[in-house]
């Protein structure tokens, strides 16, 4: 199985029609864990010093719902299907599908990404961190969602290649096997961090520019 998503645009009008596409995280994280505007490797991340609350955009919308695969062994989540409950992805063996329902949600960017990232290196720490990390990315957007619901749920075939996503209800059998319904995620706090935009930082005769999307494994 393939797992891809669509691109963000994060030139668009700012409103709930235009919210931008996000990378799932592999777990949810406390909303804590990962400012906008954070410099992120494999091995090390760097808060922003330098951004202002004008450097940003924020949007609410009520209710936030979202179809989830994730790893049947390690609950690491993997694709976001949004959040349509009529798909036609059949699973194949090793991954389940599951849901997450909350209250809210709440999506902070930047206004504009590059100039950010140029504020942001003013800072004589975080210009010494990127020399120090080649390899990195700038989080340019997250979303974040107010007391979220994580459940496992089934795929009931309904015709002509569709599938309707059923949540779970309580403890249901699976393979004479009962089980809790609920997901594993624990991250003590009320609003979660599910999703990220993270741009590549390019490095080009010293001056620093914002590459492509990465995919949101800087926090596995």
């Amino acid at each position: 199985m393939s797992f891809t998503r669509r691109r963000s645009s994060l030139e668009a009008p700012l409103s709930p029609s235009t919210i931008p596409d996000f990378a799932l995280l592999g777990k949810p994280l406390p909303n804590t864990a990962i400012p906008v505007g954070q410099l992120v490797s494999r091995s090390s991340k760097h808060d922003p010093s330098m951004l202002e609350h004008r450097d940003y955009d924020d949007i609410g919308t009520k209710w936030y719902k979202d179809v989830i695969i994730f790893n049947s062994e390690s609950g690491r989540f993997l694709q976001s299907l949004g959040g349509a409950y009529i798909v036609k992805t059949q699973l194949e063996e090793g991954v389940e599908v599951g849901t997450i329902e909350a209250e809210s949600q709440h999506v902070r960017l930047l206004k504009d990404a590059n100039a950010a990232l140029n504020k942001a290196l003013q800072d004589d720490k975080a210009k010494a961190w990127l020399k120090e990390n080649k390899e990195a990315g700038f989080v340019v957007a997250t979303r974040e969602v107010l007391n979220a619901s994580y459940k496992r749920a089934r795929l009931v075939a309904t015709g002509a290649g569709n599938y309707e996503v059923r949540r779970e209800v309580g403890h249901e059998g699976q393979g004479g096997k009962r089980r809790d319904s609920g997901l594993d995620v624990q991250t003590n706090s009320n609003t979660d961090i599910v999703g990220v935009v993270v741009r590549e930082i390019v490095e080009n005769n010293g001056e620093y520019s914002l590459g492509e999307e990465l995919e949101a494994s800087f926090w596995e």
